[in-house]
């Protein structure tokens, strides 16, 4: 009898060892995972970039509209504000998107403005707005159509339709043609519109346009 009680409980240690060992190997394998840790470490890298980036041209197009209302130059003034505030929900976006894939954002270091002309600004603002759209945005949104990620390519998309309108407005204020100097700009996706052809809603994100917020030069009372 002793003889079959010490077999069972060598047979039950064991059993039990191995439930334990097979235990440990798949909480390995869980937490491993390298194939899509790749791929979620390069969305995270792209969205900290795109933010980083919309966070110091936010600061430098607020300083950009300062120096041209400075002038009286009012449509250059209220395209410069309104470009701002959007990269600024632009970079609020990017900084959701990355916290809710494990990441962490954090204010990047700031450059100093260097002020020439406000014509100089238009330009170098629209070689800025080409470079995002060009270089910054497609891989990122194509890497989120990869990882299956739908909400954040949206939103990449949502901006990426904000940059391509500032590059055309830009353009029109280069060659000198007349624009208005009131812009509005949706604080859900940062799309920018104008008072003459305000939409009831956002035509991106389907935002209330009452709650969207008016730049305009000169100041009103």
């Amino acid at each position: 009898m002793d003889y079959f009680k010490r077999l069972f409980v060598v047979a039950f240690a064991i059993s039990a060892l191995a439930l334990v060992v097979a235990f440990v190997a798949g909480r390995r394998a869980v937490m491993s995972q390298p194939a899509e840790e790749v791929l979620w470490r390069e969305s995270i890298a792209q969205l900290k970039a795109l933010g980083d980036h919309k966070y110091r041209q936010s600061i430098h197009y607020i300083a950009y509209a300062k120096y041209a209302a400075r002038d009286s130059l009012n449509a250059e003034a209220a395209l410069f504000h309104a470009m701002s505030h959007a990269d600024a929900v632009h970079c609020a976006n990017c900084r959701k998107a990355l916290e809710g894939l494990g990441g962490r954002a954090s204010t990047p270091t700031i450059t100093r403005t260097l002020f020439s002309s406000t014509a100089d600004h238009l330009h170098h603002a629209h070689e800025d707005r080409h470079h995002t759209h060009t270089h910054l945005l497609p891989p990122a949104i194509a890497q989120s159509l990869a990882d299956g990620n739908r909400y954040i390519a949206r939103m990449l998309t949502w901006c990426d339709a904000s940059d391509v309108k500032q590059m055309i407005l830009l353009s029109r204020l280069r060659s000198q043609q007349p624009l208005p100097n009131t812009y509005r700009v949706c604080p859900t996706c940062g799309d920018i519109g104008w008072e003459e052809v305000a939409p009831r809603h956002c035509p991106h994100c389907m935002t209330d346009s009452a709650k969207f917020l008016r730049f305009h030069y000169p100041a009103e009372e």
